[in-house]
């Protein structure tokens, strides 16, 4: 389970390296990788189980029975949990460009889940 925890922080560092280097696309999908781990995280110590998806909704939706706290951060950022699935499907599938601003909110965004998770 720790090793969800490290990852979801490895793949924040990696967002926010890339902001950095100007690799916007890059930091939307590597915020999106480390809301994925940090949700599998909190599933995985709470319960003992996470489901083997890539579905930031999904995972909300099994970590509200658990942590209620991240269903209420979920409804406050919707869409920009949205648009992350969006970047995660974009990076393997349909390459798409991201501005500067979003991806930065994006991280943002990430960076309180990873922090409220772990």
């Amino acid at each position: 389970m720790e090793i969800l925890r490290e990852r979801a922080h490895m793949f924040l560092e990696a967002a926010r390296d890339d902001l950095r280097a100007g690799r916007v696309d890059l930091a939307a999908f590597h915020a999106e990788q480390a809301c994925q781990l940090a949700l599998q995280y909190v599933l995985a110590s709470q319960t003992g189980y996470y489901p083997h998806t890539h579905s930031l909704r999904r995972l909300f939706d099994e970590a509200r029975a658990v942590r209620p706290e991240l269903w209420q951060l979920r409804e406050r950022y919707m869409l920009d949990f949205e648009i992350m699935e969006d970047a995660y499907l974009g990076a393997r599938y349909l390459p798409r460009r991201y501005s500067r601003e979003v991806a930065e909110r994006l991280v943002k965004v990430a960076e309180e889940l990873v922090s409220l998770c772990t």
